[in-house]
């Protein structure tokens, strides 16, 4: 009889790691509640929600996974068995399909975000959202076709097989269009105001935006690589895909909303706190302006100060 996988010990491994995940994503969580709720500056109401939302689903998958390590690590009735902590967490089971559910539902909410974020940096142009939303259409019924196949016959079958090929692929390609979508169009935006400035004040943004989708395309890559090797520590790491689909947004608002800089900042010495660059107030007219503090609040407080772009808060200064 051929030897099985220990997985047993993969599964106390992601657990564990995702604890420690989970823990920057407490620490993450309280800064954007500090962010949204007591700052003067006004956000969005989708901010605050899409935190709590992630943050929800991150706390319920790490108590469902200790539930599930202690049923199969700890009950005489399967422990009892050779080897049967392993054949437990081979099987489909009720927990195991929770996990995965809830891992499905926060990169769907995560990808809403984004192409959120997209349609407002690209001045809420259409036309590249429909095209996120088609392919996020195509991840979010592949993913759900294969976790049905999954309850349905209680296995991992050939044809939930291939529909994940699918999945993981419209996961990975919507991710990198997203991140790089919104990436150079705030790059176009500080190319465009260089002339004027004399520094890209969007490129804090574009390092934090570059950072977190680089974060989570590396947590869908190393899934990806597992699962075509045909790993048995494939499923394990979803268990810890889900806080990396936690901890992407949450840096990514958390990071935008406190100012953090990278490189080079704004020489005025009367800044105390990180924060982005101080714009200049140019009148053109008909042009549309932005701060780029607003790279993701579309609804800032600033009444004096504009920015030529490509985003959240619309003014017109009109010569």
């Amino acid at each position: 009889m051929p030897k099985l996988p220990a997985l047993n010990r993969m599964f106390i491994t992601s657990a564990w790691l995702q604890s420690i995940i989970y823990g920057v994503n407490c620490v993450l969580f309280g800064v954007c509640i500090y962010a949204s709720f007591f700052r003067k500056r006004k956000t969005h109401w989708i901010i605050p929600v899409s935190c709590i939302y992630h943050f929800s689903i991150a706390t319920v998958h790490n108590i469902i996974s200790l539930v599930y390590a202690l049923q199969g690590l700890t009950n005489p009735a399967i422990i009892s068995v050779p080897d049967g902590s392993t054949l437990y967490f081979a099987r489909v089971t009720a927990l195991s399909m929770t996990m995965t559910g809830l891992y499905l539902f926060n990169v769907l909410l995560l990808d809403l975000l984004l192409i959120w974020r997209l349609y407002m940096v690209w001045d809420r142009n259409l036309i590249l959202p429909i095209i996120m939303l088609i392919l996020e259409a195509g991840h979010f019924s592949t993913a759900i076709t294969a976790w049905a196949i999954a309850i349905r016959f209680g296995v991992i079958t050939s044809k939930s097989v291939t529909v994940l090929k699918a999945c993981f692929t419209f996961n990975l390609v919507l991710t990198i269009c997203l991140t790089f979508g919104i990436a150079y169009r705030l790059w176009r935006a500080g190319k465009d105001t260089f002339g004027m400035t004399g520094y890209n004040a969007y490129k804090p943004a574009i390092y934090t935006i570059i950072q977190c989708g680089g974060i989570y395309t590396a947590s869908i890559v190393v899934v990806y690589a597992l699962f075509f090797s045909r790993s048995s520590a494939a499923v394990m790491a979803e268990y810890v895909g889900i806080q990396f689909a936690t901890l992407t947004p949450l840096l990514l608002i958390a990071n935008l909303s406190l100012g953090a800089t990278h490189g080079k900042r704004d020489e005025t010495p009367d800044v105390v706190e990180p924060t982005f660059v101080q714009p200049v107030q140019v009148n053109i007219p008909e042009e549309i302006h932005i701060h780029p503090d607003d790279a993701m609040d579309p609804l800032p407080t600033r009444s004096n100060q504009s920015f030529p772009i490509y985003g959240d808060t619309v003014k017109k200064d009109i010569s």
